[in-house]
This record gives C-alpha cells, structure tokens and sequence, in this order.
C-alpha cells in the first residue's frame, strides 16, 4: 500500500525536487499535499492527515512561525505521521532539538537526491518502526514563555527591559533563557542568536 505525503518548502525548486524524486517511486509514495508556508502545512493536515510530511525547517507562516514549534505542533497533534526534516542548518543543538521531538530523520538539503529516498524505505522497514516509537516517547521542546524570552532577546532587548515589558522578575527571565539554552544544547549567547534566527524566531 503507498504511503500518502506532504511536501513543504517556501523554495520552489526545492518543492519540485521533492516531487519529482517522490513520483519516481510512484509505487511507493503518492504526494497528496504540498505547501510552502506553515500554516499551509497545517491546514492541509486538518484537512486530510498523511503518513509521511516531509518539511524544510524554516518556512513563513503567522500561526507557527518558527520551525520548532511547528514541528512540535504536528507531532503532538498527529503522533502517528513519520516527519522528516530537509534543512540547510547543521547546528548540532537544533537536529538535537528535532530528535527529542521525535522527528524520524534530519536531512540536509544539499544530499536529498541520495539520502532521502534510501531514508524513507528504512524508515517504512519493521525494525526501524519499532526503534522510532521509543525515541517519540522522548519529547523536549520550549515552553511558550521561554519564546517570549527568545523573540525579545533578538529584537536587542536586555534581561531588565525583557522582565519589564513581561511584568516578570528578572530571576525569572535570566532562568527561563537559562532553561531555552539548555533545552537547544547551546552555551553561549552567540549559539542562541544564531539558533533562534535560523529557526525564525526573529520573524
């Protein structure tokens, strides 16, 4: 029986690689979605869920604007959809961020023509299946709070004007970046700009 995906990228050359490498196994797979925003992603979901959504992690969107929520988003709300992520980011902090999520396979988009076809038939193999339903129980992602603390840290916002205009104390602000860098597998301020922006949180 083919699996039914959902294609997303905002680069269309990107999306068209996708297909075109998918419907060369027509057999094996049939693209039903495509989308080139997160919201799109989402809304094609609502609609009709898939098996497989294969998604680049920086995409626009207003109600999921930064690829880590949004994957957190549709692995909470569809559990049983295989999501594997093509990305020009090799940030280690951000992959180990989408492995404890539970996401199936990180690829980078420079190697898809080989990776991702070879990547989806052992992921559809029992052994890995099994191997992949543990790792999901494994779920860390930021809490709404903590991407209050990141979106203003990128606007240039200091510790004392982020506590200010939360109305939180600054303990409690120094401790929620403190847990964000933590969670993301950073260790310096530097690392988290860099991870937040590639995620879009500046956005």
């Amino acid at each position: 029986m083919r699996k039914t995906v959902l294609i997303a990228d905002d680069h269309p050359v990107y999306l068209l690689g996708l297909r075109t490498l998918l419907q060369s196994q027509a057999g094996r797979y049939e693209v039903i979605h495509e989308a080139v925003s997160a919201d799109e992603l989402v809304e094609k979901l609502t609609k009709q869920p898939v098996d497989v959504v294969i998604t680049d992690l920086s995409m626009p969107g207003q109600q999921h604007a930064d690829g880590l929520a949004l994957v957190q988003y549709v692995r909470r709300r569809w559990p049983d959809i295989v999501v594997i992520v093509v990305t020009m980011i090799t940030n280690p902090g951000i992959q180990n961020s989408l492995s404890r999520l539970g996401v199936q396979a990180i690829l980078n988009k420079n190697s898809l023509s080989v990776d991702l076809l070879q990547t989806m038939k052992s992921l559809f193999s029992p052994t890995a299946r099994k191997a992949t339903v543990v790792k999901n129980e494994v779920a860390v992602a930021l809490s709404p709070k903590e991407m209050e603390v990141l979106r203003l840290l990128l606007r240039g916002l200091t510790v004392n004007e982020i506590s200010a205009h939360l109305k939180r104390t600054k303990q409690t602000v120094s401790a929620q970046k403190s847990s964000a860098m933590r969670k993301l597998g950073v260790t310096s301020e530097f690392e988290l700009y860099q991870y937040a922006q590639q995620l879009g949180l500046n956005s």
